[in-house]
């Protein structure tokens, strides 16, 4: 059986890797801003885009818990809700407009 894969136009492309950019910053300020004692936790973050669509997060139990739990105390910089706070100060939409601008020339 053979399995057919779409062919993307230059702007989906363009779009496709201004995601890949977005989830990579994204990650990198999630990271900055997640509470950290060992690492693992942020060793344990992902990004991943499928089709138009933009999955960023952590695979660790515990930065989940983190993450969600507003009631604990961190360090100075470190700080519950890291991954929503990264996805606001990350502009995506520049992101991906700035690639889909460069791919059309």
């Amino acid at each position: 059986m053979k399995i057919l894969t779409p062919a993307l136009s230059i702007v989906e492309k363009a779009a496709q890797d201004g995601l890949r950019e977005a989830g990579r910053e994204i990650l990198k300020v999630a990271r900055k801003k997640s509470p950290t004692d060992s690492g693992a936790a942020d060793k344990s973050g992902f990004s991943l885009v499928d089709d138009m669509t933009l999955q960023v997060g952590f695979k660790s139990p515990i930065a989940r818990m983190q993450h969600e739990n507003l009631d604990f105390q961190h360090k100075d910089g470190e700080q519950a809700k890291f991954l929503e706070a990264a996805v606001d100060e990350v502009d995506v939409g520049a992101i991906i407009a700035k690639r889909v601008r460069a791919a059309l020339g």
